[in-house]
């Protein structure tokens, strides 16, 4: 299955991105990795303006772990950098597989085109659910689009 890259994708009217809250998007558990603290609190604040309200945002691959393996707090959507110190991307993917999860993943990276398709192919190995990859640095636009792929 190949998504289209963002940059890609149809321009989306912005009177959509700021259109009320969608009940279900508003409903789904999000789990932010990035070990980036300004891009943390950017795509936070992104998500929340697209309607989602339960956004956890972790600054390490291990934290990250630790909560997708509480099977009491399952998480809907993953949103993971693909290089952060001691958990790069890539073994991520296995050590995330091994903890259950059955959410939906988007990924997130300044790095080359290549490297996110590498990622994407990945992850589609790992049979996640993958909504698609956004490049870094991020565009609001690009998360509409991929968060309308989980309805």
């Amino acid at each position: 299955m190949n998504f289209p890259h963002p940059h890609s994708l149809p321009v989306l009217s912005l009177d959509r991105i700021h259109a009320a809250p969608r009940v279900s998007a508003a409903a789904l558990r999000v789990l932010l990795v990035d070990d980036d603290t300004f891009q943390l609190d950017y795509v936070s604040e992104v998500l929340f303006n697209l309607g989602l309200r339960d956004i956890t945002a972790v600054g390490s691959g291990e934290r990250a772990l630790q909560l997708l393996a509480d099977q009491q707090l399952p998480m809907d959507l993953l949103l993971l950098d693909l290089a952060m110190p001691g958990a790069d991307g890539f073994p991520f993917f296995e050590a995330v597989a091994q903890t259950g999860f059955t959410g939906a993943m988007i990924l997130m990276s300044g790095q080359s085109e290549e490297v996110l398709r590498s990622a994407t192919l990945l992850a589609q190995l790992r049979r996640f659910t993958l909504l698609g990859s956004v490049t870094k640095p991020l565009c609001r636009v690009a998360f509409s689009v991929l968060l309308d792929r989980m309805e």
